[in-house]
């Protein structure tokens, strides 16, 4: 089984790495993907953290202040946000807080050649040349970080236990899109 571990909310402040080096302390095979609030971390927190060859960033949200931040994003403001994130060096992907996305986001995906993660829920609207990442097969799971914006019943905190008993090996979502 190859596990795809992935994490939504990683920011400076609330970043639960703790309970992350924990997890990899105790299962050497273990990667995540965050998904990560740039707008809530500084550079030198983001420099630190790409060091870290068993995580991987993927941009989620500006400042992430409700699940629905990037609902009526339009097709400038989509822009301006991939053009901004791009400086910072992340994953080229993108999961939009709530899993709410705007169209126009699709589209500048699709021209800055990223990659989205999104619900089956969405299919339909999302350009097919688009690469998606869903939560559709087994060992695809998913996770928050801390308990931004209210209690999250998926906590990873939750699950460190579980986690560092997985037996198997672990992907980024980079690499399976």
């Amino acid at each position: 089984m190859i596990y795809i571990v992935d994490a939504d909310d990683f920011c400076e402040d609330n970043n639960s790495l703790d309970v992350l080096w924990n997890i990899k302390g105790n299962n050497p095979n273990f990667k995540i993907t965050l998904f990560t609030i740039i707008g809530r971390c500084s550079l030198r927190f983001l420099g630190t953290i790409k060091n870290i060859d068993w995580i991987n960033m993927v941009p989620h949200g500006l400042l992430h202040d409700t699940n629905r931040e990037c609902e009526h994003w339009d097709y400038k403001k989509c822009k301006s946000y991939i053009t901004l994130v791009k400086a910072y060096g992340l994953e080229k992907g993108y999961k939009s807080p709530g899993w709410v996305i705007p169209d126009a986001m699709y589209q500048v995906l699709l021209e800055y050649n990223y990659w989205v993660a999104d619900q089956t829920y969405n299919n339909e609207r999302r350009p097919k040349e688009l690469r998606a990442y869903l939560l559709d097969k087994p060992g695809r799971l998913h996770y928050h970080i801390g308990n931004l914006g209210g209690v999250n019943k998926n906590e990873i905190s939750l699950y460190a236990d579980y986690l560092s008993k997985l037996q198997g090996d672990f992907a980024f979502i980079k690499d399976v899109v």
